[in-house]
């Protein structure tokens, strides 16, 4: 019950969730920051690289963007100097996000971007004198984290979708109750007025004919109540 309200919690506060992941990320990068006195580079592209979070779910494709982009200026600019920086955590996540919430060529673009930088990536780092195979090491690292963060990103897209194709089902079912229901209601109902109204024409009697009328009354206002409750129903479900 609880992780129940606590996922739909966080479904229903995405934005605000995103936004605190990217504080905490730029945060917990400028503290490491301070605490080894880096440079000012350091924190530029740290909050280049964190910031963009905040749109992982409204805007994936932008937030995907600013990170890679971020990151490869950061290649172009720093390699040799700073190197690898905490924030580059936000790569794998910008990849994760184009692929689950933005739409399909998004999330391809973000993967090759990301294998491109990983190459680059394997091509600088380590950044100590090391042998190939280090860097084919550090490559294939940075590559799997790549494809790992595009897969799971890809396989919450289709749960996503799953979710929304069976909420869309359940909608349809409902209105198609519903509208069975109605036409019973109807149905009986005119059923009744039918039989009551033809009673009534050869009654031989006023009092026969006051209790058809009677009875239709009844039966009318019994299926007018009967409508105003399935329609009452059907305006304040889900559309």
């Amino acid at each position: 019950m609880l992780g129940e309200r606590l996922d739909s919690w966080l479904r229903g506060h995405g934005s605000l969730v995103d936004a605190l992941i990217a504080l905490l990320l730029a945060a917990s990068c400028v503290l490491f920051g301070l605490f080894v006195l880096a440079e000012a580079a350091y924190f530029l592209f740290s909050l280049l690289l964190s910031l963009p979070l905040a749109l992982r779910r409204s805007h994936p494709a932008v937030c995907a963007a600013l990170v890679l982009g971020a990151a490869g200026v950061q290649w172009l600019a720093i390699r040799d100097d700073v190197g690898a920086l905490p924030a580059d955590l936000a790569v794998p996540l910008a990849v994760h996000a184009a692929a689950a919430y933005g739409p399909r060529p998004a999330g391809g673009a973000a993967l090759g971007a990301g294998l491109a930088g990983s190459v680059l990536g394997g091509l600088s780092w380590p950044m100590l004198p090391s042998s190939a195979t280090a860097h084919l090491l550090v490559g294939a690292f940075l590559a799997s984290t790549v494809v790992a963060a595009w897969a799971t990103g890809t396989l919450r897209r289709v749960r996503l979708s799953h979710r929304a194709q069976e909420a869309r089902l359940a909608v349809l079912a409902e209105r198609a109750r519903i509208a069975h229901e109605m036409h019973d209601i109807v149905a009986h109902s005119l059923a009744v007025v039918i039989a009551q109204a033809d009673g009534g024409r050869y009654a031989t009697s006023p009092e026969a004919g006051r209790s058809a009328l009677v009875t239709i009354a009844e039966c009318a206002r019994q299926a007018l109540s009967d409508l105003r409750r399935v329609l009452g129903v059907l305006r304040d479900g889900p559309a």
